[in-house]
């Protein structure tokens, strides 16, 4: 599973992403780490963060027979977005990567920009995927159901053996923490926690722009 991070972005002044993109390059001309820009233009951004460094690790060698400290370079990854019209920064990946992200934005654009990581209503959120009817509504982990009096539990529930899994989602609405689904043509999953993370399965890079713009719409 990847995790997907939405922080909302505002532009301040007249600093645009073209600006942007130049004042990145000055910022990351060492080798441990950079962005590298796939696709820009005024409104949107599409770009690569990555970093790298060396991990040493205490391996068993078995020509030698004996453990030894081993160093290697690992280069980490995340791929991020930033919509301009839509207020959006995507970030796939972790806290730690978003945070380095968001940082060297704020370095090279000297703080052009205002990002605040983005809060999820997720009653609000489920109401609109269930009226979309292009989104198939999979899983959903619900917490306090009674059962009878002082008898709460927890459950989850498999909604593609419903008959009308709308209908179960509304009703028990309040109670879901959790509730996964995929997009019309896209087979990658997508889950929501009521903690405001998303995660998705593996998913194919030729499908990856058209996620990140239906996630947008769903949360805009």
């Amino acid at each position: 599973m990847m995790n997907i991070i939405l922080y909302c972005l505002v532009q301040k002044n007249e600093y645009g992403l073209k600006k942007l993109v130049d004042d990145l390059e000055k910022v990351t001309q060492d080798d441990t780490q950079g962005i590298h820009i796939q696709e820009y233009d005024d409104t949107f951004l599409k770009a690569t963060y990555w970093q790298r460094k060396w991990r040493k690790e205490y391996r068993y060698n078995l020509d030698k027979k004996d453990f030894e400290f081993i160093e290697e370079e690992v280069v980490n990854t995340a791929d991020f977005g930033i919509q301009i019209p839509e207020g959006k920064l995507l970030v796939f990946g972790n806290k730690l990567m978003a945070q380095k992200i968001i940082t060297l934005i704020g370095i090279a654009s000297k703080n052009s920009y205002s990002i605040t990581e983005f809060v999820i209503n997720i009653e609000n959120l489920v109401k609109r995927i269930c009226k979309d009817k292009n989104i198939e509504l999979i899983k959903m982990k619900l917490v306090d159901i009674t059962l009878d009096k002082g008898l709460l539990v927890n459950c989850v529930v498999n909604l593609l053996t419903q008959d009308n899994p709308t209908e179960i989602v509304m009703r028990y609405i309040s109670n879901i923490i959790v509730i996964s689904f995929k997009f019309e043509k896209i087979v990658t999953n997508v889950t929501v926690y009521k903690s405001g993370k998303f995660s998705i399965s593996k998913i194919d890079s030729d499908d990856k722009d058209e996620m990140i713009q239906k996630i947008i719409k769903i949360t805009c």
